[in-house]
């Protein structure tokens, strides 16, 4: 009979991206992990393909920066009318945190890789291990699992962590209910292998007859999507010479060069909360996008590194488990705007009808003497920046300077430090930092006697300014670093996500501190 432990302080449910990454994150900061997948081996298939700069930054975190073979940085995008006249180009952007905006990934190489992270962490993985029921009691939640032989075995866990899905099981047994809307309009979504067209660019093709998009795939392949028209069954549409059809404007298509060929129905839905007593939710178990944007994935992986580190500080005892409540106050609604961001994207890029498309040619027509007004439009520049409005912070709401950054995802420039070149987070660790950027601050930092914050590592670095025994390193990428410079004569705190949690002045260090230990509670 197969033997699970009898008590463990974390269950993760679900095997994917999200729970692999929730997994990896806590491992890495030393806590047991038990992570269930009822499957009886990894999906073999690609799903989601793209992985943006935040998702690479999280990875980063636990030492991953292998992310599968073959994986491409994304070069933009190229927008097509019916006539097959190119209309915009896009660029692929200034990275800001560190990694491409936006790269292309298979995600069995990505699963595989974050795989072998996390059992090299520690993490227990079992697979053919499904989740009958959750029971949440004084100290604890009881977790029954079933084998792959049928025999239950009953787990204790301090807390867990369901990244399970868009059908979610622990979401529908705890009854809580998704909110938003579901697309009328299906997608067929083909993988394939051999494609002659290796360009790193996205294409769109803004139909008023039938919207379609073409992506970059690793290893020679490309994605292409085209949506479902009023008539069209499921069953006609994925026939093999509907499949041909649909693709022959692009390329020729064996049989051999399908890798997949599917329906996706696309959701704007999200979770009315996202916890439940020990019981948290994560990824498309609490929100799911349309593709337009590229977030589902990474939504989640935003969610895990939002969740694990608070996780992790509650298990140590150094923060109340009231901070997990913080998880919902602050993904909540930059999940929601990514979503919005996403429907959005669909909607002035494909539109479909004659009088949709004909407003978006007006528009563009109109905006062709402003090209930044434009660029601004199809880039999707009014991105939701990766901020909280409440949250784990001090004075979020109350800073001097207007450029601040507290509640931001700082920016991760390269940086000259002890070791060469590197990005500004392999010198930070994975837990709390302090970074200062002139003389008191770095004087400051000197003096400060602590080493953890809330049970995790609190390292201490000077950008500039050079103090005996003091961590320093010298920007290299001063246009990255640009945000930083607002509080150039403060000293940041900055959260394990890379989120600036406080400002403080290098006078009043030691009491800033003490006043975000109270805001963890401890």
């Amino acid at each position: 009979m197969l033997s699970y432990p009898e008590e463990i302080p974390v269950v993760v449910i679900g095997a994917g991206p999200c729970g692999l990454t929730t997994a990896s994150i806590l491992a890495t900061h030393g806590i047991p992990v038990l992570l269930l997948e009822r499957n009886a081996a990894p999906m073999d298939i690609p799903r989601a393909i793209s992985l943006d700069d935040e998702g690479m930054r999280t990875f980063q975190s636990f030492g991953m920066m292998d992310y599968g073979p073959g994986t491409i940085p994304s070069a933009g995008a190229h927008y097509y009318d019916d006539a097959g006249v190119e209309f915009a180009v896009i660029g692929a952007g200034t990275p800001v945190y560190g990694f491409p905006r936006r790269s292309f990934i298979n995600q069995p190489d990505l699963e595989s890789v974050l795989r072998r992270q996390a059992v090299g962490k520690g993490v227990d993985l079992r697979f053919s291990s499904e989740v009958m029921a959750l029971e949440e009691r004084a100290e604890d939640i009881l977790v029954t699992v079933r084998d792959v032989d049928g025999a239950l075995h009953r787990i204790a866990a301090r807390y867990v962590a369901a990244c399970d899905g868009g059908r979610s099981p622990v979401r529908e047994r705890l009854g809580i209910e998704m909110r938003g809307s579901t697309y009328v309009q299906d997608w067929i979504v083909i993988d394939t292998l051999n494609d002659p067209d290796q360009g790193h660019f996205s294409k769109f093709l803004c139909s008023d007859r039938r919207p379609a998009v073409s992506v970059p795939a690793p290893n020679g392949g490309r994605r292409y999507e085209f949506m479902l028209l009023p008539g069209e069954t499921h069953e006609a549409v994925l026939a093999p010479q509907s499949v041909r059809d649909l693709v022959a404007p692009f390329r020729r298509l064996e049989d051999a060069d399908i890798v997949r060929k599917t329906i996706y129905t696309f959701h704007a839905r999200i979770a009315e909360r996202f916890r439940e007593g020990r019981i948290l939710l994560l990824g498309d178990a609490v929100h799911l996008t349309p593709p337009f944007a590229g977030q589902g994935m990474n939504a989640g992986l935003r969610d895990a590194s939002n969740v694990a580190w608070k996780l992790a500080a509650v298990l140590k005892g150094g923060a109340a488990p009231a901070i997990l409540d913080s998880y919902f106050d602050e993904r909540r609604d930059p999940a929601w705007a990514m979503i919005q961001l996403a429907v959005a994207m669909g909607d002035i890029i494909m539109p479909m009808g004659g009088a949709d498309q004909a407003f978006r040619q007006m528009l563009l027509a109109r905006l062709a003497p402003f090209p930044a007004v434009r660029d601004y439009l199809l880039e999707m520049r009014f991105k939701p920046r990766p901020r909280h409005p409440r949250g784990l912070f001090l004075d979020l709401h109350d800073q001097p300077y207007e450029g601040a950054i507290v509640g931001e995802m700082i920016p991760q420039p390269k940086v000259a430090g002890p070791g060469g070149e590197v990005l500004l987070d392999e010198l930070l660790g994975p837990g709390f930092a302090l970074i200062a950027q002139d003389a008191a601050g770095s004087a400051a930092l000197a003096a400060c006697a602590a080493r953890d914050l809330a049970g995790l590592p609190l390292a201490r670095l000077a950008l500039g300014a050079e103090v005996a025994g003091l961590p320093h390193a010298r920007v290299l990428e001063s246009a990255v670093a640009r945000p930083l410079r607002t509080h150039r004569d403060q000293i940041l705190l900055i959260r394990p996500d890379r989120y600036a949690a406080a400002a403080l002045a290098p006078e009043a260090l030691e009491e800033g501190l003490a006043a975000f230990r109270r805001v963890l509670g401890a």
